[in-house]
């Protein structure tokens, strides 16, 4: 089972995240309880992920910053997510290899439970397969980030 924390170390652990955005569930994402459908959960990270990567700044040209494709997803649901509540996505880049790089994220009610955490594995792209990052594209990034980047993908 994906563990990015240790048990009861859950507000250390967003605390160490740096980016986060906020969505509020619609009524059409919802099942008759109320409850966020679990579709909808890989989609609010990809918003945040995506969110993540335009305000680090790519300095390449293109009509989507730091263009990429998932390679793996890994997500644990925690505690559901409910109609219209403020739910925060956090997001952080863990490492940076060649084409690909690693990130962490988190869904979090108002109250700052942990609802939903993730790990996803994301490639560079370039049309035809993968793409190393520019020179350019990872100052920016590791700057974003508050500094260098392993280059090898965390445990966990």
């Amino acid at each position: 089972m994906l563990a990015l924390y240790e048990p009861g170390n859950e507000a250390a652990w967003l605390a160490s995240f740096h980016f986060s955005v906020e969505v509020r569930p619609r009524y059409c994402e919802c099942d008759g309880q109320g409850h966020v459908s679990n579709v909808v959960y890989p989609e609010y990270l990809e918003f945040s992920r995506l969110q993540f990567f335009k305000t680090a700044g790519d300095p390449e040209p293109g009509d989507f910053a730091f263009q990429h494709v998932t390679a793996e997803l890994r997500l644990r649901y925690v505690a559901a997510c409910f109609y219209d509540e403020p739910i925060a996505i956090y997001s952080k880049l863990m490492s940076l290899g060649r084409s690909s790089a690693v990130m962490d994220q988190a869904m979090a009610g108002a109250d700052g439970t942990i609802r939903a955490i993730s790990r996803v594995a994301i490639v560079r792209s370039g049309g035809a397969g993968a793409t190393a990052w520019s020179p350019a594209q990872r100052a920016a990034l590791e700057r974003f980030c508050g500094g260098p980047l392993p280059s090898a993908p965390p445990e966990g």
